[in-house]
């Protein structure tokens, strides 16, 4: 009769009682013994969850039977998870180092969550495939302009040649302007006259200290 059972279905997950010891204490053994029963007596059920409201401590024991049965479970694909709100119990996990191979239910409200929005590791594979193509595709428009070839550019050359060429033109052309506007332009080497005329006046100078030192 379904009364009889020792556990219920909460979404994906078949919540097992948690076995108690005369003294109100979690009974690893008779947990071991109960798991192993609603496993065999269900096989295509691979999510498997323990009840541990009410309880706030468990010891050692009970962490070696919970990380023997999530091996168990998720070589098939599913999992062993707990639940419970209990802070003592979280930092048990921690300690032990099984914080992230557990997972942990507060509610659950929690645990149906889960069951809607969960896929075997089959389906995610598959429905993530199909995404790594589509951002490249995305990308590759983006950059062609909507499938358009992108027009080829020709090999600009460079170097100190061309610099020199095109800044030689430049000026050149800038002359040429300044020249049909009527205006010197400002680099034009001066007339000579300038230069001669010093060296007349020195050499007028050397005459006339000559003169000077004949009459005396």
């Amino acid at each position: 009769m379904n009364s009889l059972k020792n556990y219920r279905e909460v979404g994906i997950f078949d919540l097992l009682s948690a076995p108690l010891n005369p003294i109100g204490a979690f009974d690893a053994e008779q947990f071991k013994k109960d798991i192993r029963a609603l496993i065999d007596a269900n096989p295509d059920d691979k999510f498997v969850a323990v009840d541990l409201m009410g309880l706030d401590f468990v010891y050692s024991d009970a962490y070696n039977a919970f990380i023997q049965f999530q091996q168990e479970l998720s070589s098939k694909g599913g999992m062993l998870a707990l639940l419970s709100n209990s802070k003592t119990i979280a930092d048990g996990l921690m300690k032990a180092g099984l914080a992230s191979k557990l997972k942990v239910f507060s509610f659950e409200a929690e645990m149906m969550s889960f069951s809607l929005h969960s896929q075997s590791p089959e389906q995610e594979s598959s429905a993530s495939a199909p995404e790594e193509p589509a951002v490249v595709a995305a990308v590759a428009s983006q950059n062609i302009g909507g499938g358009a070839a992108p027009a080829k550019r020709t090999e600009r050359k460079t170097g100190l040649n061309r610099r020199f060429t095109k800044s030689f033109n430049a000026i050149i052309k800038k002359k040429d302007n300044l020249e049909n506007q009527g205006i010197k332009d400002p680099f034009e080497e001066p007339p000579t006259t300038h230069k001669v005329a010093p060296v007349i006046a020195v050499v007028l100078l050397i005459f006339a200290a000559l003169a000077v030192f004949i009459l005396m």
